[in-house]
């Protein structure tokens, strides 16, 4: 016989995770028109190098980026602190969103992305950069909240006085469309 509180232990059931939210297409189009839905940095949260690899190759696999996606490191200097905190698209920047802590957090995570771009002023970026630098935002282990990196680079393109900012806007979206199909929950 058993004595009370000493009873076998039972297995406990498995306790379901529940699903993390993503965003779907029109999350995604409403995100690259200009509103805040900030369920599409889920997209990106969670991930290890090995799972950004299989995502980034799903979308390769559309055609949707060139197959040498990852940029080669140059020899080009970092741009210091200042510098990029006067380049223009980061000016534009700061106007476009008129509050100081979202902007920090924004152009913050613009410059730790351009950092690992080698100095690569965001202007010039492509969607493959944002990929190439996200890579090794996660294989470095930098602290870069990925709504944040998304949302200020969107900004830079939308507000980018050259036709590229919105050919790069498309070509992102449907980036973004592939990544969320290939996303489980």
């Amino acid at each position: 016989m058993s004595e009370p509180g000493n009873a076998p232990a039972t297995p406990s059931k498995p306790v379901p995770v529940p699903a993390r939210a993503l965003p779907d297409e029109r999350d995604i189009a409403a995100w690259i028109a200009g509103a805040e839905v900030p369920v599409v940095g889920a997209l990106f949260e969670q991930l290890d190098v090995t799972r950004f690899d299989l995502l980034v190759t799903q979308v390769r696999k559309e055609e949707l980026l060139p197959q040498h996606w990852q940029v080669i490191a140059s020899r080009q200097p970092q741009i210091e602190d200042a510098e990029f905190d006067r380049l223009a698209e980061i000016r534009r920047l700061e106007r476009r969103l008129n509050d100081d802590d979202l902007f920090r957090r924004r152009a913050g995570a613009l410059r730790v992305a351009s950092r690992e771009l080698r100095g690569k002023r965001p202007a010039l970026w492509e969607a493959a950069d944002f990929f190439a630098a996200y890579r090794r935002i996660l294989q470095n282990r930098r602290e870069v909240p990925p709504y944040d990196l998304l949302t200020a680079l969107r900004d830079v393109w939308r507000d980018s006085p050259l036709p590229r900012g919105r050919e790069q806007l498309a070509i992102f979206w449907n980036c973004l469309v592939q990544v969320r199909k290939a996303t489980k929950k």
